[in-house]
């Protein structure tokens, strides 16, 4: 099989991302979140 640079360092991203204690949750969770519940102004 063969990826281009781009998609291989996107999969790398992910596999990094989902190493991270909870962050599949967060994302998750982040992705059933509606619009109008997000906060337009980051506290950090």
């Amino acid at each position: 099989m063969l990826l281009s640079e781009e998609d291989w360092k996107a999969v790398q991203e992910t596999l990094f991302l989902l190493n991270i204690p909870n962050m599949r949750e967060s994302i998750r969770e982040g992705l059933e979140t509606p619009i109008g519940d997000c906060n337009e102004e980051l506290d950090w």
